[in-house]
Formats: structure tokens, sequence, C-alpha cells
């Protein structure tokens, strides 16, 4: 995980706690549901980037 992804989800956490508005609240918590996605999805993307590299067959 990168260090701006976990910035970004304190960033949002804290914001999150100081949040009166259940719809804001709501926003909050789904931005950092797809932040956790992304880093999730550009982590696959990177494995599967070196198991090709690596597999003599891919070659």
């Amino acid at each position: 995980m990168s260090e701006t992804n976990d910035w970004l989800k304190n960033q949002l956490g804290q914001l999150k706690e100081g949040e009166s508005s259940f719809i804001n609240r709501s926003v909050l918590t789904a931005a950092k549901a797809l932040v956790n996605e992304q880093d999730k999805r550009i982590r696959q993307a990177q494995d599967e980037i070196d198991e090709r590299i690596w597999s003599p067959d891919k070659w």
C-alpha cells in the first residue's frame, strides 16, 4: 500500500469521525472503500505483470 493511500484513508477516517450528518458519513465510508478496492486492484495488476515477466511460457 502506498503512503498516499494510507494518508488518504487516515484523512477520510478523521473526517468521518468529525461528521454528524449520516449522508456525509456514508459518502466518506464509500470513499474509503473505493480507496481500498483501488489499492487491491493495483496490487493484483502488479502481481499479474510480475507473473507474466517471470513465466517462460509467456515469453
